[in-house]
């Protein structure tokens, strides 16, 4: 994880399944308990895999980001993961960018 500005670049592995969603849970909360951090960007150019578990932290990190005014963006989607995202409704309430830089350009 990084915190740009006032925007956090989460960079998932490979898998996204229960075990590294709550991973990535825990070290989201520590980073948003500092106040520093509005904005959340999912980098998901790894991903090869997600089930469900990934779809709720993603779900999950909005609700929250967003009940303190803030955005939550994914890029670098995969193919097959992009489907996934579509199917499950992720992409009504959280943009897609192509690259770090658009997503980061967006959460200004």
């Amino acid at each position: 994880m990084e915190i740009r500005n006032n925007n956090l670049i989460i960079r998932t592995g490979k898998e996204i399944d229960h075990m590294s969603a709550e991973k990535i849970r825990k070290e989201f909360e520590e980073c948003y308990a500092q106040g520093r951090v509005r904005n959340v960007i999912f980098d998901l150019s790894d991903v090869e895999f997600m089930d469900s578990s990934g779809i709720g932290m993603i779900m999950g990190k909005y609700k929250k980001v967003r009940y303190f005014g803030g955005k939550v963006a994914v890029t670098g989607v995969p193919v097959r993961i992009d489907k996934i995202l579509k199917m499950s409704g992720v992409y009504s309430f959280v943009s897609k960018y192509d690259n770090i830089f658009q997503a980061l350009r967006a959460c200004e």
